[in-house]
C-alpha cells in the first residue's frame, strides 16, 4: 500500500512543478513557408489575428505565429517557460504539428509533442518583453488542431524533488514486490513524503518542507543506498531521422533543423548531455538553410559533447544498393565528417535498415570502420539471431565486432528492441535483462531518444539519467558518454576472449521481405545510375588520358553520386515511402541520368574523334573489365540504310534491322575497358556512305515453336514454354511436365505492413496469366529472333518480346507491364530439370549460396531472398542462371527459381507501381557451374549495353582498337576506374567473385608511373612503400583472396 500512497502523492506533486499560468490571448498568424528572415520583413498589416484556441492546420503546410509576452509581477524573479498544445500530444510525433521557436528573433529549438516548453528566462523581470515567433508545419494528418500557449513559472526545487521521488520509484515497482531492494526504495521514498508539507502549497512551509524531503534523499538515499554498478548501461542520446518516409525530404529539412535546435538548447540545461547524430545528409541539409545553427553543432562537436559518427552517408539500403554504392556511401560519408569537424568514423550506424549483406564486413575494415551497430534484427518474424554482442564474419572471412542495441521494456517478452528508446528505468532495465552476451561485459548500449522529427532527447530523459547515474539498486547504472567509447571498451573487453561468439554470413532480415520489390520504378532507376555513372567515370578518365582535351568532370560525377546516394536512403528506395517521395525522386533521377548520359557522351566523342578511321565507322565502347563478345545496337543516322558491318579483318558481320528499327550485329573481342571499330559500308556502293533500308530476313511462320542453332523452344496454348532444349549441351531445361515462363499473380494483402512485407502465406492463393490477346513474330533475321507475346490480366497488360539470338546463348524476356491493379504480387517461374539444395544469388561484390529447401526455421524464414544481377541454380555440370536487369526479389525452392517482377501496395502510396514497367529479364541454361559458365559476365553484359559513337573517317592519333585495363583472370572483375578524390591519380577497383585465391596481373593501355594499393577511402594502405608496388611499364602484379576487394591508385607518366 506504500507503493501506492507515493505514486498518489507524486501526481500531486507534478502539479506544483509549474505555478503562475498565464494564457497568451492571441497571435498573429500567416500562411506560408517563408524563412526567418523574410518574416522579419513582414509589415505588421500583413498578420490575422488568430485566437489562442482557435483552429489551423491541414495537410502539409506551413504558418507563422508571433506573440508579444510582457512579464507580469506574479512572474518578477522566476524562472519562466513558454508551452503549447495542439490537442495532438497522444498521436505519433512524427506526423504531429511541429514548430521552430524564436524569441526575439533568435532560434531556440524545436516545439513537438515530446518538447512543449521553452524556457524565457531563467530569472525574469517584470516589464520584460519577449517576441515570440513560431515556425509551424501542420503535419501530415488531415484536419485541424487547435493551438494553446500559456507562459508559467518553473517551480525548480519541486520539480527537482518530484524526479527524485520518481526514478526510483519506477524502479520499485518493476522489482518483485518481495525484492528486498524495493522494499528498502519504497521505505526511503517514503520517509521522505512524510517530511511533505502539501496542506497549502506555494506557501513557506511548502517550500521549507520540499527542501527537507530532498535534503533527506540526497544524503541518505543517493548518497549512503544507491552507488551500485553491476551492471552499466552507456547511453547516447539519438534522434533516428528518416530521411524520407511518410514525409517528403524538403520536410526532413525542417526536421533536422527543429531537432538539432532542441538538441542545443537542452545542452544548454544539462552539461552531462551527450548527442550522437549520424547521416552527413542531414548536417549538410542544415549548414545550407541555417547555418547559424550549424556553427553551434561544429561548437558542441569540439567539445566532444555532440558525436558525428555513423560512417554512411545516409542510412542506406543495404540489400539493393550496389557494392560500388556502399563504398561511396562511407567515402562521402567520413569525408564529410572529417572535412567538417575533423572526425574519422569507426563505426556503422545503421540501426533500421532492413537486412545487412555479407559484403559489409569487409567494406567496412577496407574504410577504416571497426565496428558495427544496428537492432533491427530483433524485428526477426521467426527466429531470434542468439547472439547481442558477437564478431561479424563476412563473404571473405572479415570480421567486424558487431553490438546489437538490446533496448525494450523490462515486462516485454518478445524479442523486439528499439533505437528510440526512452531513457526511463523500464527501459534500462529492460535492455539488460535482454542482453544476451552478459558473460562478456556488464555493460549495454542505449541510443535514447524520439526520433523522425520528435526531438531526440527530453528534459524528463535527462533529469532520470541523473538519478540512474547514482546507480539505483536493482536500475542498471546509466553512464553517458559518446557511442565510439561504449565500442572501444567493449572492444578491449572481448578483444581474444573465446567466449565472443561469431555470426558467418549475411544478417537477413526476416522480415520487410516485400521491400526488394516494391516502387519498382526506383529499383530501376538506382540499377541505371549506379552503372551509369561509374560508365561515366570510365570513359572520363579515359577520355582525359587519351586525348587531354576534356577535364575530367569530378564535380559533376560527384554531385550525380549524392543524388544516388539519397535515393537510395532505407525508405526511399525500398519502395516504402508515401507518394510524394517519388514523385520528387523521380524528377531526380530523369535529371541525373540526363546529365549522366551527356557526360558519358562527350566523352566518347572525344576519344572516338581522335581514332584514326579510314571510313565511316561505328566505334564500340566496351565498360566491362573483359573482352566482350555482344550485342550491338545502333541507331544510324538518317541517311543510312542497307548497311553491311565489317570487322577489322574484312570479314562482313551478319546484322539485321530489329523491331524497333536499330541496326543489330554481334561484336566480338570488343576490349576490356576499351572499344573497337567496325566499318559501316553501303552494300550497294564503293565505300559510299548512302545507304538503303535493310530489310530482316524472310519472315518464318510461327506454330509454337521459336528455333535457332542454339535453343528450340517449344509453347502450349496459353503461350507458357513447355519445352526448352538447349542444342549446346544437348538437353532438355525444364522438369518433365513442368511449364515455364508462367506468370504467377499472388493475392499480396500482409498483415502488417503493406509495402514492406511479403507474408509466407501469399502463396495460398495464385492466378496464372493466361489470357493472351495476341501473339507476332516481330523479328527473325541473322542476329536474332523475336516473338511478342500480349496478355491480358484483369486491368492490366503484359507484353514480352521473348528474343533468342543466333550468337549469344541466352534467351531475353523484353517486359513492358501496363500495371493496373492493387496488392497483387506478380512472379515469373522457371521450373528446371537441376538436382541441387543449394542456389547462388548475387550480391555486392561476390555471390553467396542460400538453402533450396525448408529444412528448419531459419531456412524458411528465408522464402523471399534479394540478389542483384543474377541467380544460379546447377548440378554437378550443369545449371541454369536467372539474369535480370533491374529486379531483386527471388526465391528458388526445389528446383523452381522464380523471379518477383512487381508488387503493387496500397500504403503508404495508393499508386505504388501502378504504372508503366519495362524491364529485361533472362535464361541463360550452361554447361558447368555459373564459373565456368561465365554467368556473372552474361549478367554485366545484360545491364551494360555497349555505347556507340558514329563516325565519318578522319586522321586522329588513336588506334582502331584500345583496352584501357584489364587483368588475366576470369574470376576478377574491374568495377571501377576513377579519378581520384585528391589527386590525379587514377583509382582501379576490382574484386574476386569465385571464391578462388589468384595470383592476378592488370595491364593498363598507359605507362605507370607508380602504383600503390589502398583502402576503398583511396589511403595507401598502412607500411606501403612510397615508391609503391613494383611494376612494368604498363602492367602490376598482385595476390587476391577469396571474395577480396583491392583497391589500387596508379600515377600515370
Amino acid at each position: 500500500m506504500l507503493a501506492e500512497r507515493i505514486g498518489r502523492i507524486l501526481e500531486e506533486l507534478k502539479l506544483y512543478t509549474r505555478s503562475c499560468n498565464t494564457e497568451i490571448e492571441s497571435f498573429g498568424m500567416r500562411e506560408g513557408n517563408y524563412s526567418i528572415q523574410e518574416r522579419q520583413s513582414f509589415e505588421e498589416s500583413s498578420w490575422i489575428t488568430f485566437k489562442n484556441g482557435e483552429k489551423w492546420g491541414g495537410r502539409d503546410r506551413h504558418f507563422w505565429f508571433t506573440t508579444k509576452f510582457t512579464v507580469p509581477e506574479s512572474l518578477d524573479g522566476k524562472a519562466i517557460a513558454f508551452e503549447v498544445t495542439t490537442g495532438r500530444e497522444n498521436d505519433w510525433d512524427a506526423l504531429n504539428p511541429q514548430f521552430i521557436a524564436y524569441v526575439n528573433g533568435i532560434l531556440i529549438q524545436g516545439l513537438d509533442v515530446n518538447h512543449r516548453e521553452i524556457i524565457l528566462s531563467h530569472n525574469a523581470k517584470a516589464g520584460e518583453v519577449f517576441v515570440i515567433d513560431l515556425h509551424a508545419y501542420s503535419g501530415m494528418k488531415e484536419g485541424y488542431c487547435y493551438l494553446k500557449a500559456h507562459v508559467s513559472a518553473v517551480e525548480k526545487d519541486v520539480e527537482k524533488l518530484y524526479y527524485d521521488i520518481e526514478v526510483p520509484y519506477n524502479v520499485a515497482k518493476l522489482l518483485d514486490k518481495n525484492d528486498k531492494r524495493s522494499i528498502d526504495i519504497i521505505n526511503y521514498l517514503n520517509d521522505a513524503i512524510n517530511m511533505l508539507d502539501l496542506r497549502k502549497p506555494f506557501s513557506e512551509a511548502f517550500y521549507k518542507s520540499v527542501a527537507e524531503a530532498d535534503n533527506y534523499l540526497e544524503k541518505d538515499f543517493y548518497g549512503k543506498y544507491c552507488g551500485h554498478e553491476e551492471a552499466i548501461a552507456h547511453c547516447v542520446g539519438h534522434t533516428h531521422i528518416d530521411v524520407a518516409w511518410l514525409w517528403t525530404v524538403s520536410q526532413t529539412r525542417e526536421k533536422a533543423a527543429r531537432s538539432f535546435s532542441t538538441v542545443l538548447n537542452l545542452m544548454k540545461e544539462y552539461p552531462e548531455y551527450i548527442f550522437m547524430s549520424s547521416q552527413p545528409q542531414l548536417y549538410k541539409f542544415v549548414k545550407t538553410d541555417y547555418p547559424g545553427l550549424y556553427e553551434e553543432i561544429k561548437k558542441r562537436i569540439s567539445e566532444g559533447r555532440w558525436e558525428p559518427e555513423g560512417a554512411m552517408w545516409l542510412e542506406a539500403d543495404c540489400n539493393i544498393a550496389s557494392g560500388e554504392s556502399l563504398v561511396r556511401q562511407i567515402l562521402f560519408g567520413t569525408r564529410f565528417f572529417e572535412k567538417e569537424f575533423n572526425k574519422k568514423n569507426k563505426i556503422l550506424w545503421l540501426p533500421d535498415v532492413f537486412g545487412y549483406s555479407a559484403a559489409l564486413p569487409q567494406i567496412l575494415k577496407k574504410s577504416g570502420i571497426d565496428y558495427f551497430m544496428t537492432t533491427k534484427i530483433s524485428w526477426n518474424e521467426y527466429n531470434k539471431l542468439p547472439y547481442d554482442t558477437f564478431m561479424w564474419k563476412g563473404l571473405d572471412g572479415t570480421e567486424v565486432l558487431t553490438h546489437f542495441i538490446t533496448t525494450q521494456d523490462n515486462d516485454s517478452t518478445g524479442h523486439f528492441t528499439t533505437y528510440n528508446g526512452d531513457l526511463v528505468p523500464t527501459q534500462v532495465m529492460g535492455a539488460w535483462k535482454r542482453y544476451q552476451q552478459k558473460n562478456l561485459t556488464n555493460e549495454v548500449l542505449i541510443s535514447y531518444g524520439f526520433g523522425d522529427g520528435g526531438g531526440g532527447p527530453t528534459k524528463k530523459m535527462l533529469e532520470n539519467a541523473r538519478r540512474m547515474a547514482k546507480g539505483i539498486p536493482g536500475c542498471p547504472k546509466v553512464r553517458q558518454g559518446t557511442s565510439l567509447d561504449f565500442f572501444k571498451r567493449l572492444d578491449a573487453k572481448t578483444s581474444g576472449n573465446k567466449k565472443l561468439p561469431k555470426w558467418v554470413g549475411e544478417l537477413y532480415l526476416e522480415y520487410h521481405r516485400g521491400t526488394y520489390t516494391s516502387m519498382a520504378r526506383n529499383k530501376k532507376f538506382n540499377r541505371k545510375s549506379e552503372l551509369l555513372y561509374q560508365t561515366v567515370e570510365l570513359m572520363s578518365a579515359a577520355d582525359n588520358i587519351l586525348t587531354g582535351s576534356s577535364p575530367y568532370p569530378a564535380e559533376e560525377i560527384n554531385q550525380g553520386w549524392e543524388t544516388i546516394l539519397l535515393n537510395q536512403f532505407h525508405d526511399i528506395l525500398p519502395g516504402s515511402s508515401i507518394k510524394e517521395v517519388y514523385e520528387d525522386s523521380k524528377e531526380q533521377y530523369l535529371k541525373l541520368l540526363e546529365k549522366g548520359r551527356s557526360l558519358l557522351e562527350r566523352s566518347i566523342k572525344s576519344i572516338a574523334g581522335n581514332i584514326g578511321l579510314k571510313g565511316p565507322s561505328i566505334v564500340i565502347f566496351n565498360q566491362l573489365s573483359f573482352d566482350r563478345k555482344d550485342i550491338v545496337t545502333a541507331k544510324l543516322p538518317e541517311g543510312f540504310n542497307d548497311v553491311e558491318i565489317v570487322d577489322k579483318n574484312g570479314n562482313v558481320v551478319p546484322s539485321q534491322i530489329d523491331a524497333g528499327n536499330n541496326l543489330v550485329f554481334v561484336a566480338d573481342g570488343v576490349p576490356s575497358m576499351g572499344y573497337s571499330t567496325y566499318s559501316i559500308r553501303n552494300k550497294n556502293a564503293d565505300g559510299g556512305c548512302g545507304l538503303s533500308e535493310n530489310k530482316p530476313a524472310a519472315e518464318k511462320r510461327f506454330d509454337r515453336i521459336l528455333e535457332n542453332r542454339l535453343f528450340k523452344i517449344t509453347f502450349d496454348e496459353n503461350m507458357n514454354i513447355v519445352s526448352l532444349f538447349d542444342k549446346r549441351n544437348n538437353r532438355e531445361v525444364l522438369k518433365p511436365g513442368q511449364r515455364a515462363n508462367v506468370i504467377q499473380a499472388f493475392e499480396d494483402k500482409p498483415h502488417n505492413y503493406d509495402a514492406w512485407d511479403v507474408n509466407i502465406y501469399y502463396q495460398e492463393k495464385m492466378w496464372e496469366v493466361n489470357d493472351v490477346s495476341s501473339v507476332e513474330l516481330v523479328e527473325s533475321g541473322s542476329v536474332k529472333t523475336t516473338l511478342r507475346v500480349a496478355r491480358k490480366f484483369c486491368d492490366s497488360s503484359i507484353v514480352q518480346d521473348i528474343s533468342i539470338y543466333n550468337d549469344i546463348p541466352r534467351i531475353d524476356f523484353k517486359t513492358t507491364i501496363d500495371w493496373k491493379e492493387n496488392q497483387i504480387l506478380l512472379k515469373a517461374a522457371f521450373p528446371v530439370d537441376i538436382h541441387a539444395d543449394k542456389a547462388s544469388y548475387e550480391i555486392q561484390y561476390g555471390n553467396v549460396e542460400r538453402p533450396t529447401h525448408w529444412n528448419t526455421s531459419w531456412d524458411m524464414a528465408r522464402f523471399e531472398v534479394c540478389a542483384h544481377k543474377w541467380a544460379d541454380l546447377s548440378e554437378d555440370g550443369y545449371g541454369v542462371s536467372l539474369l535480370n536487369d533491374c529486379k531483386y526479389g527471388h526465391d528458388i525452392k526445389e528446383s523452381v527459381m522464380r523471379l518477383t517482377l512487381l508488387k503493387s501496395a496500397k500504403y503508404p502510396n495508393i499508386d505504388a507501381d501502378r504504372e508503366t514497367h519495362e524491364f529485361t529479364y533472362s535464361i541463360y541454361p550452361h554447361a558447368g557451374s555459373f564459373k565456368e559458365a561465365g554467368t556473372a559476365k552474361m549478367a554485366y553484359s545484360l545491364n551494360c549495353p555497349m555505347p556507340v559513337v558514329i563516325e565519318n573517317g578522319h586522321a586522329g592519333k588513336l588506334p582502331s582498337e584500345y583496352s584501357f585495363a584489364k587483368t588475366d583472370c576470369d574470376n576478377v572483375i574491374i568495377e571501377v576506374v576513377k579519378k581520384a578524390e585528391d589527386s590525379e591519380d587514377i583509382i582501379i577497383r576490382l574484386y574476386e567473385y569465385f571464391n578462388r585465391r589468384s595470383s592476378v596481373k592488370l595491364t593498363l593501355g598507359a605507362s605507370i608511373k607508380n602504383v600503390w594499393e589502398c583502402d576503398l577511402l583511396e589511403r595507401n594502405l598502412s607500411g606501403m612503400p612510397e615508391e609503391g608496388l613494383a611494376h612494368g611499364e604498363n602492367d602490376f602484379a598482385f595476390e587476391i583472396r577469396p571474395f577480396e576487394i583491392k583497391t589500387f591508385k596508379v600515377r600515370l607518366k
